[in-house]
């Protein structure tokens, strides 16, 4: 065990983990505390992730393959620290395409009638709308669920998305065409998981983001030059930044904590912050009491192979179906089949390049030509289930004034509420903002 002399003046004060959520943390901490910072991988971020391009002028270009829009209105926390960090932003453009290889589907919201026709023959498509005619319904049912108070809201609270769907009997078509797309392509997760999605929690985010109606969404933006713009800035002022460096477990002692790396080394803390998944979490605790095991266990995350390239036939054929995210089902029936979508990052980071950049999710390698891949990543996020939604009333109980906790799972799993929940952790731990 490494020891050192306590200073009456600055406390130690660990944190594991270099997501949006651990950055936070540090952040704060480091206004009272000297700030250890532990990253298992090799580069610090997490979603924030910048790939530093060259265009075909020979400009130097950053272009995001995680983290990659956020909004004043519905990321306050972000926003506040952007702010603070002097980090710039600009407008993004949102917009979602849906494109179906079973029935050549292809259209795109938030384009107008163009994205919702782009073609003729879409006039004929009597499934599609009469899906057109249930997408206002869907939004309206969705605020009636939320509205429930009472007996009928603690019945709600386990009902998911699925049983909304037959309760209200919505078609087939619309089901696989407007909403596994909409809740698989935010959450990147599969049908069947976007299914098993908590209804109530699941209307709550929509309804918080403006996403129950057809317009009222708040005003998207991306950070200049690329996320890890931020996280360049959050870490210089930190004590010590470890990188490449697995934090094994994390011990509680008379005094502190112990943090135990890959590297053999065991240092003494007055205090930690512990901001990694749920799952990881729970396994660097040395002893985990009851509570932790009850708060941390039912979580799971799923896993989404990424890649980065300049094939644009991962776009719809029909331009005017091309939007910022573009969902592609290989059949109508995908129930069973991982998440695709393709980022435009032109269109989000506003990049005025050529060529032109691609973020895409779980491609069937028949899409891709080998020869355009630039980058693979893998990224996970957590899944929502009635049973790991339930856990976050016993979150907050977890921070004991020594261990604190932070990650996205504390919130819908977005880059605000990694953020909110590194400010909450560095609150528990004495220091507010």
């Amino acid at each position: 065990m490494s020891g050192y002399e306590r200073s009456p003046e600055r406390r130690r004060a660990a944190v594991v983990g270099a997501g949006v959520s651990g950055l936070t943390a540090a952040y704060l901490l480091q206004r009272d505390y000297d700030v250890t910072l532990y990253e298992a991988d090799d580069r610090l971020g997490g979603h924030a992730h910048t790939h530093d391009l060259v265009d075909g002028h020979g400009r130097a270009v950053g272009v995001d393959s995680g983290f990659i829009v956020h909004n004043a209105r519905t990321y306050p926390h972000l926003t506040r620290l952007f702010d603070e960090l002097g980090v710039a932003t600009q407008p993004s453009e949102m917009s979602m395409s849906v494109r179906c290889e079973g029935c050549g589907l292809e259209y795109a919201g938030a384009r107008g009638f163009g994205g919702l026709f782009p073609s003729a023959s879409h006039a004929r498509r009597g499934a599609y709308l009469r899906m057109l005619a249930d997408v206002p319904r869907f939004h309206r049912l969705a605020r009636a669920h939320l509205a429930r108070g009472g007996d009928d809201a603690d019945a709600d609270a386990d009902a998911t998305l699925g049983a909304f769907l037959d309760e209200h009997g919505f078609a087939t078509y619309t089901r696989q065409h407007f909403v596994v797309p909409l809740v698989s392509a935010v959450w990147s997760c599969d049908a069947e998981t976007a299914y098993a999605y908590p209804a109530r929690y699941l209307f709550q985010f929509l309804s918080h983001h403006g996403m129950l109606s057809v317009t009222g969404s708040p005003t998207w933006r991306t950070v200049v030059g690329g996320s890890a713009r931020y996280v360049e800035q959050v870490v210089k002022g930190l004590t010590a930044v470890h990188t490449a460096l697995p934090v094994t477990a994390v011990s509680r002692t008379t005094h502190g904590v112990e943090v135990h790396d890959a590297d053999g080394g065991r240092t003494a803390f007055d205090v930690a912050v512990l901001a990694t998944h749920a799952d990881d979490t729970l396994r660097l605790l040395a002893d985990p009491t009851p509570a932790q095991v009850a708060a941390l266990g039912p979580w799971r995350y799923s896993r989404n192979a990424t890649t980065l390239h300049t094939d644009r036939r991962v776009m719809p054929s029909r331009p005017r179906a091309e939007a910022s995210w573009n969902y592609r089902m290989p059949g109508c029936d995908a129930s069973s089949s991982a998440v695709r979508v393709s980022y435009a990052m032109n269109r989000l980071q506003r990049l005025d390049t050529d060529p032109q950049w691609f973020v895409t999710l779980n491609d069937d390698g028949d899409t891709i030509d080998d020869n355009r891949v630039l980058a693979r990543m893998d990224y996970t996020h957590p899944v929502f289930t009635p049973e790991s939604v339930a856990t976050q009333d016993l979150l907050p109980g977890l921070n004991d004034g020594v261990l604190a906790f932070a990650g996205a799972y504390h919130g819908w799993g977005f880059h605000e509420d990694g953020c909110r929940s590194g400010v909450e952790a560095a609150e528990s731990l004495g220091v507010r903002w």
